[in-house]
């Protein structure tokens, strides 16, 4: 009768060095696929090597128009709602432009002067510092690493939020003065 564990078989060299090299970075079952031991060998020679097995999710997405990582990309559009609100306010800027140049001299006139009196409003607070991850494990470099991230898309969310809520107000008014409607009605 054999006693459990007497099959075991010795780590070698090569095997503790890619142990090392991936603990952390791929999940467990696929270091244990390639070095052929089971999860409890695993764990135990990563414990006495005093490697973390914890793989960090990273949970962001690639958009393609601003070259960033994001929360989240509109499968629709293919743009983050950072990049989305850019081009509505673009939109919304064409469309002021298109309803100053429809004026009359004197509504214009009107128009550009009142404008020029309004205020803006406060901008968002400094930029999101890039976290210092040089005495930090992996696990948690990637973690403050999407954290950061995370708090870069928001700030910048924010400063584009800020013209495009600008454009879209200012649309309004126009339309008021005008006595446009968007949807083809007279506006009182």
């Amino acid at each position: 009768m054999t006693r459990r564990g007497d099959s075991q078989r010795p780590w070698t060299t090569e095997e503790a060095r890619y142990l090392a090299d991936h603990a952390g970075r791929l999940p467990i079952r696929e270091i244990c696929r390639t070095l052929k031991r089971s999860q409890g060998s695993v764990k135990m020679r990563a414990k006495r090597m005093g490697l973390s097995l914890r793989t960090p999710v990273w949970g962001m997405e690639w958009c393609d128009e601003c070259a960033t990582w994001r929360t989240s990309v509109s499968e629709r559009t293919g743009r983050c709602r950072v990049c989305e609100t850019r081009h509505r306010a673009e939109a919304h800027e064409a469309a002021c432009a298109e309803l100053l140049s429809a004026m009359g001299p004197r509504e214009r006139a009107v128009y550009e002067s009142t404008e020029s009196r309004r205020g803006t409003r406060k901008a968002p607070g400094p930029r999101p510092r890039r976290p210092d991850t040089r005495r930090m494990g992996w696990f948690d470099a990637v973690r403050a690493e999407r954290e950061w991230l995370t708090a870069i898309e928001e700030w910048e969310w924010r400063q584009a939020k800020r013209p495009y809520d600008a454009a879209k107000t200012r649309l309004k008014r126009m339309r008021r003065a005008v006595g446009a409607s968007p949807r083809g009605k007279k506006s009182k």
